[in-house]
């Protein structure tokens, strides 16, 4: 083997290696991606009703701003270190108004998942909605949905698991979806 061969084999090897290892570093940070989507989809359904109350119990309105004088709220408003009140104010607003945003996506999502797993001839999709509906928006506890579904925990927490990945794939798209969701199908 002459020179020129090896450093042929040795450029080939080294291009390979580099391949791979993007490769590996793709898909990491693909699982990666879809792991945070799958948090955020958690964390967006367990704090689903208190962001509710939050809008619905807003002072701020998006669509105008209630007039406040004379209240001891302006005085809390103005005593905040790092904001001037207009700015205080707005990020209120804006922090209503992104939410009230993201909860009419979950349940625009919501219903989309619902006739999903309505027109589905598997009867375990229609339970897992049934599941996430009542854990997440109604607040129902693990135990009396075991029993109102007359399943066992392990079935619900497989339902639950696999209910939010459906889910997570509506809410955030192309990138809520992974090779772990096409178990669920």
């Amino acid at each position: 083997m002459n020179r020129t061969e090896i450093i042929q084999i040795a450029s080939e090897a080294a291009v390979k290696a580099a391949f791979e290892y993007q490769e590996k570093q793709n898909q990491k940070k693909s699982k990666s991606r879809h792991d945070k989507r799958l948090r955020n989809t958690k964390l967006l359904l367990k704090n689903y009703r208190l962001l509710k109350d939050h809008c619905e119990n807003a002072v701020f309105d998006k669509k105008e701003l209630i007039e406040i004088s004379g209240v001891k709220i302006v005085d809390l408003l103005d005593s905040l270190d790092g904001y001037e009140r207009s700015d205080y104010i707005e990020s209120i607003k804006k922090s209503v108004s992104k939410t009230q945003v993201i909860l009419a996506h979950i349940d625009a999502m919501m219903k989309i998942y619902r006739i999903y797993c309505e027109e589905s001839d598997k009867p375990e999709d229609l339970r897992r909605y049934r599941i996430i509906s009542s854990t997440y928006l109604e607040n129902t506890k693990p135990d009396d949905i075991c029993r109102e579904e007359g399943i066992d925990q392990r079935t619900y927490y497989r339902d639950s698991r696999d209910g939010v990945e459906k889910l997570s794939s509506l809410i955030f798209g192309i990138d809520g979806l992974s090779d772990v969701s096409k178990r669920c199908q």
